[in-house]
């Protein structure tokens, strides 16, 4: 839920078909990753070859990743690598990013609560910011997953967490200093269970998919 660097396993070498091959060579549509504004992207192939495209705008279908430096993609500015032929993709952000809450509960009010609570507390401590930048690093592939399958039992479970922590979260800017502190609590704690509950089911499905 916060800035940093965040690392997609994927599979990897820069494929020159235009967007307009999409729909023949993906089995979804592309989406926006995250919330659709800039970040900083760089990808290594499995040939070694290692492209730095610096702040564009990254959209990923369940095959492969499209980067421009135009949001709207346009044919020509846009270059698209299969994820099988990647061996990492890079993300910086240089903004707030919910990657699980977005994939799974959308933009809306428990997203802005859960980014105000990042923001008004978690940023302020050292252990707060450990979990912040841990979260990053380990959600982008899980989000992906659980964005593919919206109707999994683990979507859905996850996005119940995620309303009631974003009603926890706006508890808690009303309550007490006491109360507050017990919400913070318990925020963390339910933050944990529900970035728990989400991996144990991407790593689930990635298996049924494998199969």
């Amino acid at each position: 839920m916060s800035d940093g660097d965040a690392e997609q396993a994927a599979d990897s070498s820069a494929d020159d078909t235009s967007p307009s091959d999409e729909s023949a060579a993906v089995e979804t549509g592309p989406t926006a990753v995250g919330d659709g504004r800039k970040k900083h992207v760089s990808v290594r192939t499995r040939a070694d070859e290692y492209h730095d495209h610096g702040d564009v705008y990254l959209k990923q279908s369940s095959v492969a990743f499209l980067v421009s430096p135009e949001s709207s993609f346009p044919d020509g500015m846009t270059t698209r690598y299969a994820k099988d032929d990647l061996s990492r993709v890079a993300v910086t952000q240089h903004h707030s990013m919910c990657f699980i809450t977005t994939a799974t509960a959308g933009e809306g009010p428990a997203l802005d609560a859960l980014r105000g609570f990042r923001d008004d507390a978690l940023a302020r401590s050292l252990p707060g910011r450990a979990l912040v930048a841990t979260y990053d690093t380990v959600s982008p592939p899980i989000a992906a997953t659980l964005a593919r399958h919206p109707g999994a039992r683990t979507t859905r479970l996850v996005a119940w967490l995620v309303q009631r922590c974003g009603v926890l979260a706006r508890r808690r800017t009303r309550a007490s200093p006491v109360r507050r502190a017990a919400l913070t609590g318990a925020l963390v704690a339910l933050y944990v269970v529900g970035v728990a509950v989400a991996a144990i089911g991407h790593l689930a499905i990635r298996l049924r998919e494998r199969r």
